[in-house]
C-alpha cells in the first residue's frame, strides 16, 4: 500500500488518523480550517503564474507544480505542491495556511516531497522551503541527518500501522482531539 505524505504530518499529530485513512472506510467531517487550508493552495496555484520567486535566491531551470511522486521503497507518495529543479538539487516547496514556525511535522512532510523528487529527478535534496499564509513568509528547512532519521522512523510507524492493523495508543491532547475529524470514533478520548 502506497503511503500518502500528507500522512506524515497526520501520525504525529496523531497516529489513529492514519488508522483510520488506511484501513477503515469512514469518511470524516472535515472542520472548516480544511477547506481553508484548501481554498489557500488554490489561491497559491493561481498567484503562482506571476511569480518569479527571486526572494526565494533560488537558481532554477525548472517549476514544477501539483505533481505526483512516487517511490516503492519506502512505498511514499504525493503530490508536491511546488518545487525547483537546479542544476545540483531539487528544493521541494510546501504552502501552509498558518502563521508561525515550521513544526515538526511539515518540516518531515517536506522531507518526504524532497526524497520523492530527489529519487525522480536524481539530484540531492539538501533544503526545502515552506511558505506560510497569506503574508508569504518563508522558511527555509535544511535536511540534516536528524530530519532524515526521524522521517524514516515516521514512515516504520506508519507501515508498522498499516501492516499489523492494529489500533495505535493516541498521547494526542484534549486541544489536538477537539480538532480531530475522527474523535466521535475514539470512544476513549475526552
Amino acid at each position: 500500500m502506497m503511503i500518502p505524505v500528507n500522512l506524515i504530518r497526520q501520525y504525529i499529530f496523531c497516529p489513529r488518523i492514519v488508522y483510520y485513512n488506511l484501513l477503515t472506510d469512514i469518511k470524516p467531517q472535515f472542520p472548516r480550517h480544511v477547506s481553508l487550508g484548501t481554498e489557500y493552495h488554490t489561491l497559491q496555484d493561481e498567484l503562482l503564474k506571476n511569480r518569479r520567486f527571486k526572494k526565494l535566491n533560488i537558481n532554477y531551470r525548472e517549476i514544477i507544480t501539483g505533481k505526483y511522486f512516487s517511490m516503492q521503497d519506502p512505498g511514499i507518495g504525493g503530490i508536491v505542491d511546488l518545487g525547483f529543479v537546479c542544476e545540483d538539487e531539487v528544493v521541494p516547496v510546501e504552502y501552509k495556511f498558518i502563521d508561525g514556525k515550521p513544526s515538526l511535522s511539515h518540516k518531515l512532510q517536506l522531507a518526504a516531497y524532497g526524497k520523492l523528487m530527489s529519487e525522480y529527478y536524481g539530484l540531492p535534496a539538501r533544503r526545502g522551503i515552506i511558505i506560510y499564509s497569506n503574508n508569504i513568509k518563508f522558511y527555509q528547512v535544511v535536511f540534516s541527518r536528524e530530519i532524515w532519521n526521524k522521517l524514516q522512523k515516521v514512515i516504520a510507524g506508519i507501515q508498522k500501522i498499516v501492516d499489523t492493523e492494529i489500533f495505535p495508543d493516541s498521547s494526542a491532547t484534549e486541544k489536538q482531539c477537539s480538532q480531530c475529524e475522527y474523535l466521535n470514533y475514539c470512544n476513549d478520548r475526552i
